[in-house]
């Protein structure tokens, strides 16, 4: 490799972190754990091995599900995180399965924003194994927050989905980047365009309910990116700016909406 190459990937890599490994929380782990329906799901891709987390629907929890959420976190957060805001949702026939990107907890490799679509593909394709049904005949329903957002549009731009919610997401990764610093921007070498792809999804001949939410007070991805990615058809997606939040607080202070959104009116133990 050429060593501008080597050294532009070197700076790449060390300013965003990206790349950096995040070990598993244990904690989180054991909670996951705790209901012992739930299980792990391993398959491999070009990065290694890969884990994702698989909760059943809460209704015959031996089936396959009837509506299956994926949900997707931020760069640097693990899928368990959700946890604290999905146990207690109760869409009887809702499965929840848990995605995690590459150097994140129990996934092996190196994380590649332009291969995002491979562990979603691949946690897909090992719940079908563990059901014996391939297609999974459940409808497909995505989350994702920040940077979660280009997964779950990468893979619904190839895929048929029933509703998409993305919560504080970017617009291009290039202005993300450019958050943190100009240069870097520039000269990164991979991309993700959420305009194009939600312009490329909208098209379907059966396009999926999309929902964007959004902070006002976000300083990570300013909110006007939730506006870009809102106004690429104002006609076929619901935007929501919340005028009190950030880029984390929105997760909190609107869950309900944010599940709402994504399975419908549900309820939620206290």
């Amino acid at each position: 490799m050429p060593h501008k190459i080597q050294i532009t990937l070197f700076l790449y890599i060390l300013c965003t972190g990206c790349m950096a490994r995040i070990p598993m929380d244990q904690s989180q782990l054991i909670r996951f754990e705790q209901r012992s329906a739930n299980f792990r799901l391993t398959f491999s891709t070009n990065q290694g091995q890969q884990v994702a987390y698989y909760l059943p629907p809460l209704k015959n929890s031996d089936l396959p599900p009837a509506r299956l959420a994926l949900l997707f976190p931020g760069i640097s957060t693990q899928t368990l995180g959700w946890l604290d805001l999905i146990r207690q949702a109760t869409a009887p026939d809702v499965g929840w399965l848990l995605i995690d990107y590459p150097g994140r907890g129990e996934c092996q490799g190196t994380m590649n924003p332009a291969d995002l679509i491979l562990n979603p593909e691949g946690a897909i394709a090992a719940l079908s194994t563990h059901y014996k049904i391939d297609p999974l005949p459940a409808k497909i329903l995505l989350l994702g927050h920040s940077f979660g957002s280009g997964a779950v549009l990468q893979f619904a731009a190839r895929h048929q989905v029933d509703r998409i919610v993305l919560v504080a997401p970017f617009d291009t990764l290039r202005r993300a980047v450019a958050q943190k610093s100009f240069i870097l921007s520039i000269i990164m070498p991979a991309q993700i365009d959420n305009q194009t792809l939600l312009q490329k999804i909208l098209l379907h001949s059966q396009p999926p309910e999309v929902t964007i939410l959004h902070g006002a007070l976000d300083t990570t991805l300013p909110v006007e990116m939730g506006r870009t990615l809102a106004g690429v058809d104002s006609s076929k997606i619901t935007y929501f700016e919340a005028q009190n939040d950030d880029h984390v607080s929105i997760l909190t202070t609107h869950r309900e909406l944010i599940f709402d959104s994504l399975v419908g009116a549900i309820q939620y133990q206290q």
